[in-house]
């Protein structure tokens, strides 16, 4: 069952918070996107585009600007030799829609759903109509080897008629995506996985949200001390509901002078050592939680890039640790591979995998 997004209107295609925004609303309801296509209200082949969509995808959310939401309703009336009507909730849309919302309405044209929803930047999106049936469910898999995780999955999906991805997510997890076949068993198979990898099965969508609720059922908080990531571990924690019950605040320390005033890291380590080293990184986890009074702190410092890089610590080099208060503390040393933002994005990641793997007892059973 493929499903596509359609966005019309190049006022929300260059527009990439309002187009985050879009996207993170349509994997809560799809989980998975199989495809994204961009379109001008104004380009005359937008008629065509959507009649070929139709005889390939089994959903099509169709975002469009104002003028565009207009426009998508009389072609998709064309198309089905329908008349447009005004819906009781002030919605214009064809009348043979079968669900109609302020600014949403869903057709079913020939098996194919279609979901039209106006979507103006600054605005709160519409509610998407789709109900998708179930393709599939994604888990992590913490510190596991992938060629033996691969082996065995294989093993289990051929037993249960599933059929799976597995990506490698970060430097700690995998990320599987689990499908079932005809006759398939899918929570059979996740029953299996979740067993045989007990202590490295992680089921949310997201798996920040899986530290954020381990957090709050033993009553705990955390804190981040960020150089290189400028924030980034705050922000990802931050995107998490109720996050407020774990989360009072952390420190952004990108000058030497912050780490220093705010951190308290002292002048020996950073002249001795330096701010990309194991010994800062300490220094930054024990400050962060002397500041903050919380339970766990994380602490990243390194070298995004591009420059700023030398032969004996080059671009990519990164310092992580996670510290828990009174007792033990985790510090790596990393090279990441990748533009800027992905070493950022993959040291936040490793920042979070380094607190499970500090208390595995606590937050992987």
């Amino acid at each position: 069952m493929k499903n596509v997004i359609l966005i019309i209107g190049e006022a929300i295609r260059y527009n990439p918070p309002f187009f985050s925004y879009i996207l993170r609303e349509y994997e809560q309801v799809f989980g998975v996107i199989d495809d994204i296509k961009f379109i001008n209200e104004n380009d005359k082949n937008l008629p065509f585009l959507i009649e070929k969509m139709l005889g390939k995808y089994d959903y099509i959310t169709i975002f469009a600007t104002k003028v565009a939401y207009a426009i998508a309703g009389k072609i998709l009336s064309t198309l089905t030799l329908d008349t447009l009507e005004l819906k009781d909730c002030g919605t214009l849309a064809p009348s043979a829609a079968k669900f109609a919302v302020k600014d949403s309405f869903l057709l079913d044209i020939k098996g194919c759903l279609v979901n039209v929803l106006k979507a103006d930047p600054l605005q709160k999106l519409p509610q998407i109509l789709q109900d998708p049936l179930n393709e599939g469910e994604g888990f992590y898999l913490f510190d596991t080897d992938y060629a033996s995780a691969k082996a065995r999955l294989e093993s289990l999906a051929l037993s249960y008629k599933i059929s799976f991805i597995i990506s490698e997510y970060s430097s700690f997890l995998l990320f599987v995506r689990a499908s079932e076949q005809k006759f398939g068993a899918l929570d059979k198979f996740l029953d299996s996985v979740s067993k045989y990898y007990a202590n490295s099965f992680i089921a949310p969508k997201n798996f920040i949200s899986h530290a954020v609720e381990k957090l709050r059922e033993i009553g705990a908080k955390i804190t981040f001390a960020e150089s290189c990531t400028a924030g980034l571990l705050a922000a990802k924690f931050g995107e998490i509901a109720g996050v407020s019950d774990i989360f009072d605040g952390s420190v952004v320390s990108y000058a030497n002078e912050i780490k220093r005033a705010w951190l308290d890291v002292s002048d020996e380590v950073l002249q001795d050592y330096g701010a990309v080293s194991e010994q800062c990184v300490a220094g930054m986890l024990g400050g962060a939680l002397e500041s903050s009074g919380a339970n766990f702190a994380l602490a990243i410092s390194g070298i995004a890039g591009p420059g700023g890089g030398s032969d004996e610590k080059p671009v990519g080099t990164v310092f992580i640790g996670a510290k828990e208060l009174g007792g033990r503390q985790i510090i790596g040393k990393f090279h990441l591979n990748g533009d800027r933002n992905y070493i950022r994005e993959e040291a936040a990641n490793i920042a979070v995998c380094l607190l499970l793997k500090l208390r595995s007892d606590l937050f992987l059973n």
